[in-house]
């Protein structure tokens, strides 16, 4: 009978960690995971408290709602102006003393002036649900998410605890994708 023995010092390492951090502020609502926890890709850590950024993204649809309902009324006033402007046209046709030049001016300038107040509103829409997206974005954010499958081997949070992303980005996990096939 022959045995073989293999004699090691040293530390035990995976060959590949992955460093999970958080790209927003706050303090650390829920942990889902402690270490040894096996994760697949996509599965919920942590979570950050999302009501501030809730409140931006509720700010922001509001916002969204203001610019739109702006939109409407610059239609209206516009379609107002376009219909003056034709009234004076065909009182004009009618009898050119009418309405005078002058007139004639404003009605155009009005119209031509509101035109340009619709193309700034949809200007500010687009700005508007380009903020959405971003404060949806952030609130996405607040739910530390797995990006691999693996074992958590370090848990440097917990609940309660404010993580501050603003000059760096804070490390919450280290997962280890294959640890049981290579070390």
């Amino acid at each position: 009978r022959i045995e073989s023995v293999v004699n090691s010092t040293g530390t035990i390492k995976p060959v590949r960690s992955v460093m999970i951090g958080a790209f927003v502020s706050g303090p650390i609502q829920e942990i889902y995971v402690d270490f040894n926890s096996v994760v697949k890709e996509n599965d919920l850590l942590a979570r950050i408290d999302p009501r501030l950024l809730q409140a931006v993204v509720d700010r922001d649809e509001a916002n969204l709602a203001a610019q739109k309902a702006e939109l409407d009324r610059i239609n209206a006033l516009l379609l107002q102006a376009i219909r003056n402007e034709e009234r004076a046209k065909k009182l004009q046709e009618v009898r050119e003393d009418y309405v005078s030049g002058v007139e004639m001016d404003q009605y155009r300038f009005a119209r031509e002036s509101l035109e340009a107040q619709l193309a700034l509103a949809q200007a500010a829409i687009l700005q508007a649900e380009a903020s959405l997206k971003n404060s949806q974005a952030n609130l996405g954010y607040t739910e530390i998410r797995s990006p691999v499958d693996g074992i958590v081997i370090e848990r440097k949070v917990d609940v309660g605890q404010t993580v501050a992303a603003s000059f760096q980005t804070p490390e919450m996990f280290v997962v280890a994708p294959d640890m049981e096939k290579e070390m």
